[in-house]
């Protein structure tokens, strides 16, 4: 059997590191410092950016649905005008007279247009399932459907 190797023994633990070790130490402890510091400082500064999107989408949207208003009510009042004044056959004190195929043509496409604006308009004002950014929302998720 052959002798076991021996080891020489290992040194003693100093009782004060060395400058070199306490340089070391005292650099990761400001790096710990800094890192935990701009963690800190980009949770806030994420937070602050999503609070500023929200808001903007906001005021997005209240300026876009008074548009939609806007437009939609234009748009059936020019369709109560034109309905009234084939009615009493005289538009501005003019005699006014449209066949019957161009008002219904008229009316029924004004209208689905009035209600499509408005649907368009409703399902970007309250969507339905989570928004991805650059992706579908209509797309299934995976794992399921097919």
């Amino acid at each position: 059997m052959p002798p076991e190797p021996s080891f020489p023994p290992s040194p003693e633990p100093l009782a004060e590191p060395n400058p070199i070790d306490r340089v070391v130490r005292s650099g990761l402890e400001v790096e710990q410092r800094l890192r935990d510091a701009n963690a800190a400082e980009l949770e806030r500064r994420t937070r602050e950016l999503r609070y500023r999107e929200a808001v903007d989408q906001r005021l997005l949207r209240l300026g876009i649905g008074g548009a939609v208003f806007l437009l939609a009510t234009a748009w059936l009042v020019a369709d109560v005008i034109l309905t009234l004044a084939v009615g009493w056959g005289e538009l501005n004190g003019r005699p006014f007279r449209l066949e019957s195929g161009v008002i219904i043509a008229f009316l029924t496409t004004s209208t689905a247009t009035v209600i499509g604006l408005f649907l368009v308009f409703l399902r970007w004002l309250y969507p339905q399932g989570p928004v991805i950014p650059g992706g579908s929302a209509d797309r299934a998720p995976e794992g399921r459907g097919r």
